[in-house]
């Protein structure tokens, strides 16, 4: 299917993907080259988690290109696919030029009559949606805060700005762990061959810990594990993978899984050993790691792309706010959507039984 004018064509995503990395790599390389946006991330992503209702979007207007994957979240609706394993929503625009108006000649191609597309995931220094002006069918949403480290000066510099109660913490623990005899020691997997079994003592970690009680904790041999033992191979035989532990008596503490291209690291995912709370085994990880980014030099910003919270802010002042782009088909169906959304509330407000009368 094709929009008016040949400007856009849909696919199911599951079956065309593959033949189009290429270009979608080409792209992803003109706007930022974002190793979360590439391809082989892509790719995992529609295989694991993906369906026949997901549909790969192409715009191949020469001075607009674009691309995306998209579903059907309602009637009339659709967003961006964004399983929870992509930081990032899934579209890439090659230019910033009339994005609103690109974006309803998509709306206008999708399969039915679509009223509106959510753009989700949006990081303000990567995104063609950045900076959009309010009105016209857009309407821009707060989606997450979330943290950098940005690695210049010396760890010394870094470390006397941090907090001294939180700096003198992590030092009362490093030494209860010598005083304890128990060897440490950080250590970084890069090899594709070693991968599997980094997941396997991952998976140890995480399924001990809490996140097992909610259902969400990667093991070996569930489908979030293999995604990440794949994508982990894949990014590590083009050396921007790595695995950082922290060994404590010949065993895994902790462990951060990262990927690392053009001078950013991204951590997707951090866990470590609950029994051990008495040494911090985590935040020593954390440490040890940002220490060895500074001396190696290679490395000048580390991304988070989780929501903020208390313990990162003991590490990095640095915050910004990632954002969901809602685009209506026009600006009638905008208004029409908050005059539901307002109607909406005002009924749960009318249901709501009376509060008691005070004693």
């Amino acid at each position: 299917m094709s929009s008016r004018g040949g400007m856009w064509t849909l696919s199911r995503a599951v079956d065309s993907f593959e033949r189009h990395r290429e270009r979608w790599d080409t792209l992803n390389k003109a706007s930022g080259n974002h190793i979360l946006l590439d391809s082989g991330l892509v790719s995992l992503l529609l295989r694991h988690f993906g369906s026949d209702r997901i549909f790969l979007a192409v715009c191949d207007e020469p001075d607009r290109p674009g691309m995306a994957l998209v579903e059907k979240t309602r009637s009339g609706f659709w967003q961006t696919f964004q399983p929870s394993q992509a930081p990032l929503g899934l579209i890439l625009l090659g230019s910033g030029h009339d994005v609103p108006g690109q974006m309803r000649r998509l709306i206008r191609s999708l399969p039915g009559y679509a009223l509106g597309l959510a753009v989700l995931h949006q990081d303000p220094d990567y995104s063609a949606f950045a900076g959009l002006p309010p009105g016209g069918g857009v309407e821009t949403v707060d989606y997450i805060r979330t943290a950098r480290v940005t690695f210049s000066g010396t760890f010394e510099d870094y470390w006397k700005a941090r907090d001294r109660h939180f700096v003198r913490d992590l030092a009362r623990r490093r030494r209860r762990l010598t005083e304890s005899g128990i060897p440490a020691e950080l250590s970084t997997i890069r090899e594709p061959g070693h991968v599997a079994q980094a997941i396997r003592e991952y998976g140890r970690l995480e399924t001990a810990g809490w996140k097992a009680e909610l259902g969400t904790a990667i093991s070996a041999d569930n489908p979030q594990g293999a995604f990440y033992r794949e994508l982990l191979e894949h990014f590590c035989e083009r050396q921007e993978a790595v695995v950082y532990r922290l060994v404590l008596g010949g065993k895994t503490a902790a462990a951060n899984l990262c990927l690392a291209r053009d001078g950013m690291l991204v951590v997707l995912k951090t866990t470590y050993d609950e029994s051990l709370p008495a040494f911090s085994p985590g935040r020593l990880l954390d440490e040890d790691m940002r220490r060895a980014l500074f001396t190696e030099g290679r490395i000048k910003v580390e991304e988070y792309y989780g929501p903020f919270n208390e313990s990162q802010g003991k590490w990095t002042d640095e915050v910004r706010t990632l954002f969901h782009v809602n685009v209506y088909r026009s600006g009638a169906v905008r208004r029409l959507q908050q005059v539901v959304k307002t109607s909406l509330a005002w009924l749960r407000d009318r249901r709501k039984p009376p509060h008691p009368p005070a004693a």
